[in-house]
């Protein structure tokens, strides 16, 4: 491997590991939410916090388990802690 080549791999491998929130690919509002869900407030204090409905919330949290590959609302707090994504 040439010294050029090797530097862009570790370039790569910078770039992906300092991503952080964006290696699920979640948007700003999943983050909001996600990060509400984190300080341990409920469904109803989301939508509140969000000025968003209950429904929406709903929405928001399944996309959410879909792009973190979760079941359950702890495992997308323990993922988001230990995955710095919030």
């Amino acid at each position: 491997m040439t010294p050029s080549i090797a530097n862009r791999v570790l370039k790569m491998v910078k770039e992906k590991d300092s991503g952080g929130g964006n290696l699920f690919d979640l948007t700003q509002r999943e983050k909001e939410i996600l990060s509400c869900l984190v300080k341990g407030m409920s469904y109803k204090m989301v939508a509140n916090t969000c000025a968003i409905s209950t429904d929406t919330v709903n929405t928001h949290i399944r996309n959410i388990y879909k792009k973190l590959h979760v079941n359950s609302k702890s495992e997308a707090v323990i993922k988001a802690i230990r995955g710095k994504i919030v």
